[in-house]
């Protein structure tokens, strides 16, 4: 009876944790072809603009979609609960396609980016980094309870330079112009840690506690 009302209990979670996965999954097609298409459609926009440092962009793109696809089945209990050996691979692949993607990020954002632009980078990569290779550290301490937490907190940052992509396609941020992009930017970053942070507490600030009088009692 126990195992069963547990299976019960999560499936709401699931539930949350596959609609959440699906609506990523119609973000990064959206930004496939509206964003990314300069790659093949060379009659794009933005062709012109990354064409200084099309090759540089080859193993940031490449980094990032590594741990934008890997995330979601290292995040699932299931998953990582039958195949841990694979789990365990497809980490190294995870922390080593963003460490790929944040210091190549860098280096664009050096040569090629604003200075406001180039100070999100900056900080979104060294946030992306810190929190990939502190869940790593933690898992090698053998704290998994930490290490799912702060990978977690990497694959939200992840998952930014894909709602990001989206909010500025809105037409109402759009017309803000180019120069308010680095304010969405940074505000898509501050929310999506806070975010990140409060759904990770939910369950102790808001789930049901026996009453203390129950415990004593108890004991």
């Amino acid at each position: 009876m126990a195992t069963s009302s547990a299976v019960v209990a999560r499936r709401p979670q699931s539930r949350f944790k596959y609609a959440l996965f699906s609506l990523l999954g119609l973000m990064f097609l959206f930004v496939l072809w509206n964003n990314e298409r300069f790659i093949i459609d060379h009659a794009h926009p933005d062709w012109t603009y990354y064409f200084p440092v099309r090759y540089l962009l080859i193993p940031h793109g490449l980094g990032g979609l590594t741990a934008l696809l890997i995330g979601p089945l290292q995040l699932s209990s299931r998953f990582r609960t039958k195949h841990v050996r694979v789990h365990r691979i497809m980490g190294g692949f995870y922390i080593g396609g963003i460490t790929l993607a944040a210091t190549m990020g860098s280096y664009i954002a050096t040569v090629h980016s604003s200075a406001p632009l180039r100070v999100f980078t900056y900080v979104t990569a060294i946030t992306w980094l810190l929190c990939a290779w502190t869940a790593l550290a933690s898992v090698l301490k053998g704290n998994y309870q930490q290490h799912r937490q702060w990978m977690i907190r990497s694959y939200a940052v992840t998952t930014l330079f894909v709602t990001a992509r989206v909010v500025l396609a809105v037409p109402i941020i759009q017309r803000l112009g180019a120069g308010a992009s680095a304010q969405v930017l940074w505000t898509l970053l501050v929310l999506s840690l806070i975010f990140t942070e409060f759904g990770l507490a939910w369950r102790s600030i808001f789930g049901s506690r026996r009453p203390a009088s129950r415990v004593v009692a108890a004991s």
